[in-house]
């Protein structure tokens, strides 16, 4: 008998081409369907359902499924799929859910979504994971993205009509976005942005926590705002932590998280959610303060002189 346990929520057949060996994910139904693997000792036939982390699966050989035969236990061609609570669970933390969205936080170090099939992405896990509740195929479509070494809101629509119209508007709705850096800024002050494409503007943070080394900055901006911000807090002599080959990784992980969205639906819905801090960001500033502003200049005179009208609820154009 093989047997593996699961280490983090993935896809049943995944997980047995992984730690089984299966040439294909034909092979691996194939035994699913001859009843010859269990989770947590029920048999299970379905590929797609969810292994939460610590889920102990087992491979029978042709001996014990014999033996199993031959104590009395059910025939697998007769036995239906019995679900363990741990197979519907949620993979990830579900922020918001109706008939047409389906809003779930997604970790650091998890990919979104991939071409390779046999790359573990939090797209795949989801649909798994809703067609499951469903018990029959669902329309499922991811809205944005965010790198592997991001954390925060990911949007899964039920239709194609939701898709287009969130992917279309997403640039209008308000968002928010924690982002670990090292190194300091001025208090609740604003950093200037530079596109390569677009007027240079202003946008505005503020200052949630900082020690002698990091500090915590909160902003109303989503995760596309960060290919600017980068030589903005060089310039600074700030550095995000964990993007890039060169950056401090003191949490293994990006100091990115999208915590918010505010979403507005084909017919006017609105959907607001939110997030906490991420626990590496607090632990990374446990100890500190949080820096009180300072006096803004009134001189015309350089990039801080105030907070011009700002445009489209993210930016600021100087």
């Amino acid at each position: 008998m093989q047997q593996f346990t699961a280490s983090h929520p993935v896809e049943l057949i995944e997980a047995l081409m992984t730690h089984v060996g299966y040439a294909t994910r034909t092979r691996a139904r194939n035994a699913l369907k001859r009843g010859e693997i269990l989770v947590n000792g029920q048999v299970v036939s379905r590929g797609s359902d969810i292994l939460e982390p610590g889920a102990e699966v087992s491979v029978l050989s042709q001996a014990e499924m014999a033996k199993r035969e031959r104590t009395g236990g059910v025939s697998p061609k007769r036995q239906e799929a019995v679900k363990s609570p741990a197979l519907l669970r949620a993979p990830f933390p579900v922020v918001y859910e109706d008939d047409n969205v389906f809003i779930y936080e997604k970790p650091a170090g998890w990919v979104c979504a991939s071409p390779n099939p046999k790359v573990k992405t939090t797209y795949s896990a989801v649909k798994a994971y809703l067609e499951s509740k469903a018990q029959e195929r669902v329309d499922v479509h991811f809205v944005n993205k965010l790198p592997r070494e991001a954390s925060g809101l990911l949007v899964v629509t039920k239709s194609m009509e939701w898709r287009q119209h969130l992917q279309t508007h997403w640039a209008s709705f308000a968002k928010g976005l924690y982002v670990m850096i090292q190194g300091h800024l001025p208090a609740d002050d604003d950093l200037y942005l530079r596109p390569e494409n677009a007027e240079p503007y202003a946008l505005e943070y503020r200052t949630m926590r900082a020690t002698n080394l990091f500090t915590l900055l909160k902003f109303k901006a989503g995760y596309e705002v960060i290919k600017d911000m980068l030589p903005a807090l060089r310039k600074e002599d700030c550095l995000l932590i964990g993007v890039g080959k060169t950056a401090p990784d003191p949490i293994k992980r990006g100091g990115i998280h999208l915590f918010a969205l505010a979403l507005t639906g084909p017919q006017g819905e609105v959907i607001n959610v939110k997030t906490r801090v991420p626990n590496e960001f607090l632990k990374l500033v446990r100890g500190g303060s949080s820096p009180k502003p300072a006096p803004r200049s009134k001189s015309p005179q350089g990039p801080r002189q105030g907070r011009p009208a700002q445009q489209g609820g993210e930016q600021k154009k100087r």
